[in-house]
């Protein structure tokens, strides 16, 4: 019996294509990552890059928002939240890096193309760059972040990265050495969270291609492998109107509360991995002078069922997200500051509880947790990474504090 089975989720709340997308992305993932990982290890052009093509590409994840009349799947409501967590656990399960990437551009679609909630404009704008061909599109976004500039916009306790302003039927969009979220050397669509000096900000589309977009070199990390980032040293581009998708925070909670259950559903992929290599272990070793195999030992199996505790916790708490994101209208919306809030408070507690799983598996395995060839320690490195990317925990207390207690000088 695998993780997929012993570990608990509301299997009735998915239907049968959600069941069957899962099924195949995890056969796609055992054949074509996990059973080649000892060999190409974490090889970006041999078993990354392609891996990520089959995913979006080939079994279709980055058509699956956008409309049937502009090429896309149509699985455009609500209830496509618990499609996105079935499909990334499994990713995530396979290779951390990958889920993450994944999660961005199912983010956007369910900014841009959700029935009810989408710029028709910008929807047809960009539904072709996703459906048309058989080429992966990378996802990042360019959001607030800590900040030493006097005088800065902020939002939330954050700097803006990039300004924005209108200009006749296109924006102009300025920042430099801008930290996107993922992929900067080779994405290839840019959304940015920008400081409008007139009014509410905007959320502008900047394809990769645009001129004026200067990438530096890859930066040096020690997880999320398939993620090649890199700053923007200088982005001051010209887009049309139709690549704005929307003014005010609306649309930004609805981007990031997809985003967040994305991180959190990754999160589970990575603990259903741990699961199976502990048991694995649990199930084989030999405690020297004891005669007892590995997992019944009384002090192993307590930190075990921890472990196990921890995996069910994550991975009800990513499809408990879903939920409340496919019955949006009894929090306000998908857009609304309640589910914003709630997805970045579950995103947070997945990876908090995943790092502290992975790390009580690493100490029952002492050297071993910290040998390539186990390949636990790449799981570590990988959620740390994606913790990272979450931001400041202490200023996502402050984005708490400012639902539940309605604070006004934060």
């Amino acid at each position: 019996m695998n993780a997929m089975e012993i570990i608990p989720f509301p299997r009735k709340r998915l239907d049968k294509a959600d069941l069957d997308l899962a099924a195949t992305l995890q056969a796609l993932v055992e054949k074509e990552i996990m059973d080649k990982r000892l060999e190409l290890k974490e090889d970006y052009e041999q078993l990354l890059a392609p891996s990520f093509a089959r995913i979006m590409s080939e079994i279709g994840l980055q058509k699956m928002f956008w409309p049937e009349e502009h090429g896309g799947e149509g699985h455009n409501g609500p209830d496509a939240a618990y499609t996105v967590v079935a499909a990334l656990e499994q990713i995530g399960r396979a290779d951390t890096g990958l889920a993450f990437l994944a999660a961005h551009s199912l983010a956007l679609q369910a900014a841009l193309a959700q029935e009810g909630a989408r710029r028709e404009e910008t929807c047809a704008a960009f539904a072709s760059l996703f459906c048309s061909g058989d080429r992966p599109v990378r996802v990042s976004f360019i959001l607030p972040a800590l900040t030493e500039e006097e005088g800065a916009p902020e939002w939330r306790g954050k700097g803006f990265q990039v300004v924005a302003a209108p200009s006749g039927n296109a924006w102009k969009v300025s920042g430099r050495m801008v930290r996107p979220t993922c992929c900067g050397l080779d994405a290839d669509l840019f959304g940015a969270w920008c400081a409008v000096a007139d009014g509410d900000p905007a959320f502008i589309l900047v394809p990769g291609d645009t001129p004026g977009i200067a990438r530096g070199t890859e930066l040096k990390k020690t997880g999320l492998a398939a993620s090649r980032n890199a700053d923007l040293e200088r982005l001051e581009a010209t887009v049309p109107d139709a690549n704005c998708a929307w003014r005010g925070n609306e649309g930004t909670f609805r981007l990031l509360s997809w985003y967040y259950l994305g991180v959190a559903a990754t999160a589970s992929g990575a603990l259903l991995a741990n699961y199976e290599i502990i048991r694995e272990w649990g199930d084989n070793r030999v405690i020297k002078g004891k005669d007892h195999i590995f997992k019944d030992n009384p002090l192993t199996a307590a930190v075990m069922g921890e472990v196990a505790k921890d995996t069910s916790v994550v991975r009800l708490l990513a499809y408990e997200l879903a939920g409340m994101l496919s019955e949006a209208g009894e929090y306000g919306g998908d857009g609304s500051q309640a589910l914003y809030t709630m997805a970045l408070m579950l995103a947070h507690q997945a990876c908090a509880s995943a790092e502290h799983a992975i790390n009580r598996t690493m100490e029952l395995m002492a050297s071993a947790g910290y040998a390539k060839e186990w390949q636990l320690e790449r799981y570590w490195r990988d959620v740390k990474a994606m913790q990272c990317h979450l931001g400041a925990y202490e200023l996502a207390k402050h984005d708490f504090a400012r639902w539940f207690y309605d604070t006004v000088t934060l």
